[in-house]
C-alpha cells in the first residue's frame, strides 16, 4: 500500500466518523409515516454512472445540498443514486468526499456506511480567478471544469464501514467481499452521477427479501464534508471569476456555470437566485437524508 493511498484511507475513516455522527444527531428516531413509497426494480440497475436506468428527473431533491437522489430495490439489491449538476457541489464531493449511510431499521442510527469518493487532496483546491467582468465567464468555467475532471480522475479509492466481513479500504478496481457495486462519473450533460447496488445479503444477512419485508422503512443519508477555507483573500479574488461565470444577478440555469438542465433535470432544473458569495456552499457540511419503504414482488 502506497503512502498516498494510506493517507487517503486515514482521512476517509476520520471523515466517516464525523459525518455519520452529524447525520445521526439530527434525530435518533423517525416515524415510518414519513417514509417515501418504495419502488420495485423490475429490471436490475446497471451500475455504470449512467442515469438512464433511473426516473427522469430524479424524484427527490434537496435544495440546500443541491443534490437529487432516488432509491429502488429488487429481491437481491438495494439501489441508490445521487446526481448534481451544480459545479460547486461536484467539486466539494470530489475534493472533500461523500459518505452514503444506511439504517435498515428506518431510524437515524446509520449503521452501514460507504465512503466514496474519499477526501482528495483538499488543501490543493484551485479556485477560478477573475476580475468580476462578464468576459471572465468562459475562462472561469473552463477552470472549474478542469478542476472537476482532475478530481474525478483521482477518485479511485473507497472505504466501507459497518458491513460484517467486508469493512475496510479498497480501490475502485478491486471487488469487495460484500459484492457492493459503485460507480461515479460526469455524464454528457455535465451531471455528476453516483450509483450503488448493495446486496440485501450484506444489509439483512439473508439472501433475498420476502413478503414480510414489504413496506419496512429504510433510512439513507448522503453526507458531504465542507472544504477547508482558503487563505485570506483567496475567496475574494476568486469571487470575481465565479460571479462572472454565473452571471450577474438573475437565476442560475442554462449557460456557463448553471445547474444544467440536462437530460435528467433533477439536480439541474431548480433555478435559484445567485447568492452574494457563490463560494459559500463549498465551506458548509451538508446532509441529505430520507426514509424509503422496501418493496417486494407483487
Amino acid at each position: 500500500m502506497t503512502h498516498s493511498y494510506q493517507k487517503h484511507i486515514i482521512a476517509g475513516v476520520a471523515v466517516l466518523g464525523l459525518l455519520c455522527g452529524n447525520c445521526s444527531i439530527l434525530k435518533k428516531t423517525s416515524s415510518s409515516n414519513d417514509a417515501l413509497p418504495g419502488t420495485w426494480q423490475t429490471t436490475p440497475i446497471v451500475v455504470d454512472g449512467d442515469s438512464r436506468d433511473w426516473p427522469s428527473p430524479y424524484p427527490n431533491y434537496d435544495s440546500k445540498s443541491k443534490v437529487a437522489y432516488a432509491t429502488s430495490n429488487d429481491g437481491k439489491y438495494l439501489y441508490l443514486t445521487m446526481e448534481t449538476g451544480d459545479e460547486l457541489t461536484q467539486l466539494k464531493i470530489l475534493k472533500a468526499g461523500m459518505i452514503v449511510s444506511i439504517d435498515t431499521g428506518g431510524r437515524k442510527n446509520l449503521e452501514f456506511n460507504v465512503n466514496y469518493p474519499l477526501e482528495n487532496d483538499n488543501g490543493n483546491l484551485e479556485l477560478p480567478q477573475g476580475d468580476g467582468k462578464q468576459d471572465a465567464a468562459k475562462h472561469a468555467e473552463k477552470q472549474m471544469r478542469q478542476q472537476i475532471k482532475k478530481a474525478m480522475d483521482q477518485s479511485s479509492q473507497l472505504s466501507i464501514d459497518g458491513f460484517p466481513n467486508c469493512s475496510g479500504a479498497y480501490t475502485m478496481s478491486q471487488s469487495n467481499p460484500c459484492g457492493i457495486k459503485l460507480k461515479m462519473k460526469i455524464d454528457e450533460y455535465n451531471e455528476l452521477i453516483w450509483e450503488a447496488a448493495i446486496p440485501i445479503k450484506a444489509l439483512f444477512n439473508k439472501d433475498s427479501l420476502t413478503s414480510g419485508d414489504e413496506g419496512k422503512p429504510i433510512t439513507v443519508c448522503f453526507s458531504v464534508k465542507a472544504l477547508k477555507p482558503p487563505k485570506s483573500g483567496t475567496v475574494e479574488n476568486a469571487n470575481g471569476g465565479m460571479n462572472s461565470a454565473m452571471g450577474s444577478g438573475g437565476t442560475r440555469g442554462n449557460g456557463a456555470m448553471g445547474n444544467g438542465m440536462g437530460r435528467t433535470g433533477g439536480a439541474g432544473g431548480h433555478g435559484r437566485s445567485a447568492p452574494e458569495n457563490p463560494l459559500a456552499h463549498l465551506y458548509n457540511n451538508t446532509k441529505t437524508w430520507k426514509q424509503f419503504r422496501l418493496k417486494t414482488r407483487h
